[in-house]
């Protein structure tokens, strides 16, 4: 081959390689977009305050007593009356199945994400479909990968499925410490089309209520500049039975100070539920992160609700 041909060769060949390139990188660049797009979508569906709301009593199994949707009704009106607007749920068995159509018809009109708590539950996942015109986006297992339930290739399998059986936004929850560090960091930022993070000050040894605030504003405001991605608090609280003699102040305190932090947060939770403490030997403060105790009794935290100011 003479020098010309030579010439016009390696010019083809670099011209291929250059529009490879530039067709690998528009791809990933309309990726991002449409991940950013799918963030964006739930940070507007975000309407304050908003709840973590699993039915009182409930431990698993219950979901599926003939009076559970009577009672998921009644607590949904009652939520809302107090001015939730937002709620996120954890699992999709049973009458669990059918929260955010009841959600929806009682007024919820911020953000409804319905959570799938077993990712090869054919029960759970049929029924989070169907109610695909009634949710903003779905969280798909909670704490999962911590506790070892799922691997990260299975997450990310079913998550995708997800995506394409519904169109809407998917992620998953996991402790604020996997986002900041550790092995699932870059993939939770990689495959999360927003950061839903669980952040409990309480677990990082904060009981009073203004350490406990600045613990989570520090964390939030980090993780949101480092990552530029949008960011939700799935769940955020102080429990009511903590060493803190006034754990009940202190909870009411911390939403109140937290609220006019502008994060962007869940309350975790609607009510206390023992059953953490006692069916999995838990320390007992997992029996006591509700708004409302076991018996249904509104703690002081209900305040913060109530003086809930929105534009």
């Amino acid at each position: 081959m003479d020098q010309s041909n030579t010439q016009r060769m390696v010019k083809y060949k670099m011209g291929k390689v250059g529009m490879a390139l530039f067709l690998f990188t528009l791809t990933c660049l309309l990726s991002a977009d449409v991940t950013a797009n799918k963030g964006e979508s739930i940070i507007q569906a975000f309407l304050p305050p908003a709840i973590a709301y699993q039915p009182r009593g409930f431990f698993p199994g219950s979901e599926f007593k003939a009076s559970a949707p009577e009672q998921i009704q009644q607590e949904l009106k009652q939520l809302h009356e107090l001015g939730f607007q937002s709620i996120v749920t954890y699992g999709a068995r049973g009458a669990m199945g059918t929260i955010p159509e009841m959600a929806r018809s009682l007024g919820f009109s911020g953000m409804v994400i319905m959570g799938i708590w077993d990712i090869y539950s054919d029960e759970e996942w049929d029924n989070a479909v169907a109610q695909l015109e009634f949710v903003d986006g779905y969280c798909l297992g909670n704490e999962g990968l911590f506790f070892l339930r799922y691997t990260v290739d299975e997450l990310e399998k079913k998550m995708d499925e997800l995506r394409k059986a519904t169109g809407k936004p998917v992620t998953t929850g996991e402790p604020i410490y996997s986002y900041l560090q550790g092995p699932y960091r870059e993939w939770l930022l990689q495959h999360s089309d927003w950061l839903f993070p669980n952040t409990h000050p309480f677990w990082g040894g904060k009981n009073q209520y203004q350490d406990a605030v600045d613990w989570v504003v520090a964390r939030s405001d980090y993780l949101e500049a480092t990552t530029g991605q949008k960011i939700i608090l799935k769940e955020t609280g102080l429990p009511s039975k903590t060493p803190h003699p006034d754990g009940e102040e202190m909870q009411n305190l911390f939403f109140t100070a937290l609220k006019a932090t502008g994060v962007k947060f869940v309350y975790f939770e609607a009510f206390d539920q023992p059953w953490k403490h006692e069916m999995f030997n838990q320390p007992e403060a997992e029996g006591h992160w509700g708004l409302f105790d076991a018996n249904g009794r509104p703690k002081q935290a209900i305040e913060s609700v109530i003086t809930w100011e929105n534009p």
